[in-house]
Formats: C-alpha cells, sequence, structure tokens
C-alpha cells in the first residue's frame, strides 16, 4: 500500500470515527434456516412515495409464509419476469429488492430514485429457490408512460488497461471494455461517455488499446481524464494521438462546441446529444488526502464555471472522475463512497478543505441543473444496500445529481464483516445505458459480463 493511500485511510477513519461508532453492529439472528423448497405465499402491498409514472419510491410490505427472504422482480403483461430488449437483444432484469419476512411480515425501503422499468405491469415475489409465492399489480398510474425517447447514450468509467489480468485474460480490459461496447451497440447508443481511468500509469500503449477497440464502432467513445491518467507515464501527446477523436485539432466535429485552453477539458453539443450539454472535465493531478494537493487548476475550474453559467438553463451532464464526500453527516456515507461495520470504506476522495474541492463542490450546489457522473471507487452497484446513497443522489434537492458509475473492469466488493474490499475482477462489468427523454431520463444499469439489466439499479430523473 502507497504512502498516499495509508495517509488518506488514516484521515478518513479519524473523519468518521464518531459517526462510525453510531452505527449499530452485530449480525444476524440464530436458528434453523426455513426449507427454500417448502411451499409459499405472499402477499405484497406498496406504499409509493409519490404518484409519477415510472417512479419506484416507496416502502414495500410483504406478508408471507413462510418466515425467510424474498426476492422482488418486475414482470410484464404476461406475469413473466420483465427483459431489457431492443430490436438486437434481450436481456433479463435482476431482482429489484429483497425482502425479510420475520413473524410473517417484512417490509423494505425503495430508493428514492428507483425506477419501474418500460413493460412493468406487475411485481413478482419469489422465495430463494425462484419459487414463485405471489404476485402484486401495479397501478396504470404508476406503470410508465410510453413515449419516444429522444437519443441514448452508454456510460463507462474505469477500465483501467493494463492493471489487471486474469486467467485466460493478459489484460481484462480487453475482454470487459468490448463487452460493454458491444452491449450498447445492440441499445443503438448514439455515443459512450466515460469518467476516466483508461490506464494504469499513463502509458501509451493502454491508450493505443482503447483506441483500437473504440474505433470499431460507429458511435464515438468520449472521455475525460482520471487519476490513473496523471501518473508517472503519461505523456499529452498520447492523449492526443488516441483519445477523442474529432474533438482536438483543426478538424473538430461540429457537435465539439469548445475545447479549453489545456487541450483536454471540452463541450459537446449536437445531434448524437439530442441537444443537451456534455461536459468532459479532466483532472490534471492524481494525489489526494492533503489540503494544499490539487487535482484541478484554478485555470480548469474557471473555465468550468463559465460554461455551467453559460447552460445553467439546460441539462448539463458533467463527466470528471473522482466523488465528492458528502458535505454533512458522515461524510464517508455519499454517493460514490460507503463505510462498513468494519471501517471499510475508499480512502483516496477529493481532499476534504482542499482549495480546488471546495470550489468545485460550490459549483455542484449551485446548478442543480447539472448531472455529475464520477467513477473511481470502484464501488459494485449492489452496494447501495449498505449506502443508499452510492449510487445516486441530489441530497435531497440541494446539490446537481450525481451519479456513482462502478468500473468496466474490476467492480469492487465488500460487505459489514470484511475489513477490505476484493475485486470482483472477470465476475462483474459494470456501467449505466441511459435513455432519455424530454422531461426524465431513464439509467439502467447493466452486467456486461453476466449480461443482465441490474433491476435494483435502474433509475429515473426528473431532469
Amino acid at each position: 500500500m502507497d504512502l498516499n493511500l495509508i495517509w488518506t485511510r488514516f484521515l478518513a477513519v479519524l473523519l468518521s470515527v464518531l459517526s462510525a461508532f453510531g452505527i449499530r453492529t452485530g449480525g444476524g439472528s440464530g436458528g434453523e434456516k426455513p426449507d427454500p423448497t417448502a411451499p409459499c405465499s405472499a402477499q405484497a402491498s406498496i406504499a409509493f412515495a409519490n404518484e409519477d409514472a415510472g417512479s419506484a419510491a416507496g416502502t414495500v410490505t410483504l406478508t408471507a409464509e413462510p418466515d425467510g427472504e424474498y426476492v422482488l422482480y418486475w414482470g410484464n403483461a404476461d406475469g413473466e419476469k420483465l427483459t431489457l430488449s431492443s430490436d438486437k437483444k434481450e436481456v433479463p432484469y435482476t431482482e429489484f429488492t429483497s425482502v425479510t419476512v420475520t413473524n410473517g411480515q417484512g417490509s423494505a425501503e425503495l430508493n428514492s430514485f428507483l425506477a419501474i422499468p418500460d413493460g412493468a405491469q406487475s411485481v413478482l415475489i419469489c422465495n430463494t429457490a425462484d419459487m414463485l409465492a405471489g404476485t402484486y399489480a401495479l397501478p396504470e398510474n404508476k406503470q410508465p408512460v410510453s413515449e419516444s425517447m429522444t437519443y441514448s447514450f452508454g456510460t463507462l468509467s474505469d477500465v483501467h488497461f493494463n492493471r489487471y489480468s486474469e486467467s485466460g485474460a493478459d489484460d481484462v480490459a480487453e475482454i470487459t471494455f468490448p463487452a460493454a461496447l458491444d452491449f450498447f451497440d445492440d441499445f443503438d447508443v448514439s455515443m459512450v461517455a466515460m469518467s476516466g481511468d483508461l490506464s494504469n500509469m499513463g502509458e501509451e500503449s493502454a491508450y493505443r488499446k482503447f483506441n483500437e477497440i473504440a474505433s470499431r464502432y460507429d458511435f464515438p467513445v468520449y472521455t475525460c481524464k482520471g487519476n490513473h491518467d496523471c501518473y508517472p507515464l503519461f505523456k499529452p501527446e498520447y492523449w492526443q494521438k488516441y483519445i477523442n477523436p474529432g474533438v482536438y485539432g483543426d478538424n473538430k466535429k461540429a457537435s465539439v462546441v469548445t475545447v479549453a485552453d489545456n487541450g483536454l477539458d471540452f463541450v459537446l453539443c449536437g445531434e448524437e446529444t439530442g441537444g443537451d450539454v456534455f461536459i468532459f472535465f479532466s483532472q490534471t493531478g492524481g494525489l489526494y488526502g492533503l489540503p494544499f494537493l490539487r487535482i484541478v487548476s484554478d485555470a480548469q475550474l474557471d473555465w468550468l464555471e463559465t460554461q455551467l453559467e453559460t447552460y445553467k438553463d439546460q441539462r448539463v451532464f458533467l463527466f470528471f472522475h473522482t466523488f465528492l464526500n458528502a458535505e454533512s453527516g458522515n461524510p464517508l456515507m455519499s454517493e460514490g463512497n460507503l463505510l462498513t461495520r468494519s471501517l471499510s470504506f475508499y480512502p483516496l476522495f477529493f481532499s476534504i478543505g482542499a482549495k480546488d474541492e471546495r470550489r468545485f463542490r460550490s459549483l455542484m450546489n449551485e446548478y442543480k441543473n447539472v448531472i455529475y457522473f464520477n467513477g473511481h471507487s470502484h464501488w459494485a452497484h449492489y452496494l447501495q444496500s449498505i449506502n443508499p446513497r452510492l449510487n445516486i443522489t441530489d441530497y435531497d434537492g440541494t446539490t446537481a445529481t450525481m451519479i456513482h458509475i462502478s468500473s468496466v473492469s474490476s467492480p469492487r466488493i465488500s460487505s459489514h464483516s470484511t475489513l477490505l474490499w476484493t475485486s470482483d475482477t472477470m465476475k462483474r462489468s459494470e456501467g449505466y445505458l441511459v435513455r432519455v427523454y424530454d422531461d426524465h431520463f431513464m439509467l439502467t444499469a447493466g452486467d456486461f459480463l453476466q449480461e443482465q439489466a441490474l433491476a435494483y439499479a435502474t433509475y429515473i430523473v426528473k431532469k
């Protein structure tokens, strides 16, 4: 473990220790486990938090026998498990929540951004052996309104060429990256937008591999730099040669509105963005943990503020690599991060109190029309079970909408009982399919290796 990681981990423990002691500890109840093959029956009710079509926010309550764990899936008009479908591809949705039933009853809170996917008309209640225990008919007013989307795009982060190798794969990214782009191709995206960390140490071979794969597809792939793209082997000419074709130089695409003087940051708005504004904002520093460290410069923040003010009345998708820790409460239980009962967390966050962190945070608080995509921590999307706002939050409407993208090459997993995370390399590969409508957009997290749509990480944003 390097000194930067040791220091930031120590700092984060100091920041979180008081709130950590307030987190309840203890395991589950003892006793015999129920037989999952035994006959089961269940009834559900959902107290929805709003009347918005397509929003699943609320509380689901089950009355069931026998006691045990039940998993809930979205069902179609024929009472079958829902699939995410296009003219080219059909992939199954996972469960969207689980409920533990004790003494005949149980309940679960549904994420405030959780979406009811297109085509869902019912809820299917199954036990852990996948035996159907009951159904719940979705009210018509909650079913998504069928309408034509304006466009769609894919989002990815942390592909890390040259960083991960597993049995049968010299470079994991050479498997996961094309698998993700194949997935997006089957859903006819107009572009793919990424939150950086293309390389291991900023080496030329990583960018060359990235370019070789991305150039096979009809849609463009755009990205910002992450912290690994600021490491010692990086040279600006690698970026200009291999990354973001059509953005830099004299032959810019018509959709490239402006490029910053640093030759990295840029604004995209055109046919492939449906008229929405995409800002790609790169890190120029890769160290964390001390208030005098910088990951972006004052000049960059001046440029960003100018763009955000220019487009304050439009929908703006901002791609920047590093997440912000929470401004109040436990700083680690933020979008992009989590803290387990055993004090496992991701320590390399935007340095709290640093000049660039304070200014960037103020911009995210001011421009609430922004949708800010980030990666960096690699936390797998299912870990919102530990921190409900891990994947998405707007901190009750006080900030821009912040969205965490897991890693396409190596999502990290943890639990309340483990001290450190582990990487699910070659087992998971995650990102989002984003479908955009006039007054909202839908995010569907996908696992590109398992070919699944993650219903528990499928969200609707009214913006």
